[in-house]
């Protein structure tokens, strides 16, 4: 028999019959699955999930911003796979792979505001969607999944767990084969968990970790017991321990985002091909002036929040002539430009900010904006958009990037008059808007 993966803790209690059997007959052990981790940017919808056997990092986009991650076994073929909870209505999308594309089961199940629980609840060898109500500090244990955009039913299980703030996560914490709830208290690293579906008190408690982290759990060492893990946002840092008790973390490792939320499983096989998440690089700002790229300022995305006229151009050369213009621009407001490795220099002038690597978005993707250049996903959801216009002429692009060029724009319109619709795809990066007034969100 070739080796094979046994997915979770649930296969210990049928481990000693099959080693039995195999070493009676010759055989191949079966082996444990090892827990590997991954991060969501909430901001964007890439998820970067790591394999715990080479390291290699895959990568792909799923969901909307704002969106809650999970994994779960959801067709039961061993391998956990994405899902996301939607908070504003409750609705539940699940794929059935590791790779980019729609759901493939949708559903609804709780009330605006619960966080979902994604696990084997009644150990079938099959993850479900459970939900914990932060509003009662309430459980509710389904072992169902729904289908075809419908409702699911009561839960199986409901009951009290917790205090106002604390945080669920969900693992096997005692290798028994039934995922149960964990609480993480931020404020001071308190972990405590129950080892059934029933009220009471914590039956484990203890400190890992410092306020403000984000946990999760999985079988890490592959013994099959799920122990707690952490992402530090600040340090965009994972540490893990590998049993459920106090103690420093038995592994570190730079992974991360500030922006980002840890996820945990048992992920399979993954093609790899992607970037590991990384800190964003120390904050750089500069003014007007011709400055060298690689010695004045290094190459990247920039931002500049002047209120009036402001111009940048990239440079391949500084010897003043029109052919060394590589792209440039005139604002409107929240000018956003890439400066290449290659380009020679940069030129600002009249703008009355300065240029800044800080990208942190400056509203809600869904929330209504006006003039300037916006980063999709961040800032500006991806679906139907829509503008009236009053006076002038409203002009818009839709962006695959920033390098101010021609290149960059996927579709754009002027509009005179009239109400200004625009489709924003989930694959475009920036959109840019002038004299539009304001654009409002009108749905997916």
């Amino acid at each position: 028999m070739p080796e094979r993966r046994v997915r979770k803790a649930r296969a210990v209690r049928k481990l000693f019959l099959v080693m039995a059997v195999a070493l009676a007959m010759g055989m191949a052990l079966p082996a444990l699955a090892q827990g590997g981790f991954g991060i969501v940017d909430t901001q964007t919808g890439v998820w970067y999930l790591r394999d715990p056997e080479n390291g290699a990092t895959t990568q792909f986009f799923y969901g909307n911003p704002g969106d809650i991650p999970m994994v779960g076994d959801w067709d039961c073929d061993g391998d956990e796979t994405p899902g996301l909870y939607r908070q504003a209505d409750g609705f539940v999308y699940l794929r059935n792979s590791n790779s980019q594309g729609v759901a493939d089961i949708r559903f609804f199940f709780g009330n605006p505001g619960d966080v979902p629980l994604a696990g084997d609840f009644d150990n079938d060898d099959c993850d479900t969607v459970s939900i914990y109500r932060p509003s009662e500090s309430r459980v509710f244990i389904i072992n169902r999944l729904g289908a075809n955009e419908g409702g699911l039913g009561a839960a199986e299980h409901a009951y009290y767990f917790g205090n106002p703030g604390d945080k669920p996560f969900v693992g096997d914490f005692n290798g028994d084969g039934v995922d149960t709830i964990g609480l993480h208290r931020e404020s001071t690293g308190l972990v405590y968990f129950r080892q059934s579906h029933t009220q009471g008190n914590a039956d484990a408690q203890f400190i890992f970790g410092d306020p403000g982290d984000k946990i999760m759990a999985a079988d890490w060492i592959a013994n099959g017991v799920d122990t707690v893990g952490l992402l530090r946002p600040s340090l965009s840092t994972i540490y893990l321990r590998y049993s459920n008790t106090q103690g420093n973390a038995d592994f570190a490792l730079l992974y991360g985002l500030p922006t980002g939320l840890p996820v945990a499983g048992e992920f399979g096989a993954l093609p790899g091909g992607g970037v590991a998440p990384a800190p964003p690089p120390p904050v750089v700002t500069f003014g007007n002036g011709t400055h060298r790229v690689g010695i004045n300022i290094p190459s990247g995305t920039y931002r500049n929040f002047s209120s009036s006229f402001c111009y940048g151009a990239r440079l391949s050369g500084l010897g003043g002539s029109l052919d060394e213009i590589i792209g440039n621009e005139i604002g409107p407001p929240h000018m956003v430009v890439t400066i290449q490795p290659g380009d020679v220099a940069f030129e600002s002038s009249l703008c009355n900010q300065r240029w800044t690597n800080n990208l942190s978005p400056i509203k809600s993707p869904t929330d209504a904006f006006s003039d300037g250049t916006f980063f999709v996903g961040s800032e500006v959801a991806p679906g139907l958009w829509g503008s009236t216009v009053t006076s002038g002429f409203c002009y818009w692009e839709r962006k695959s990037g920033f390098s101010w060029t021609l290149d960059d724009i996927i579709d754009n319109d002027i509009v005179t008059e009239g109400t200004a619709f625009v489709q924003v795809s989930r694959s475009d990066l920036g959109f840019l808007s002038d004299g539009c007034g304001t654009w409002t969100y009108l749905g997916p």
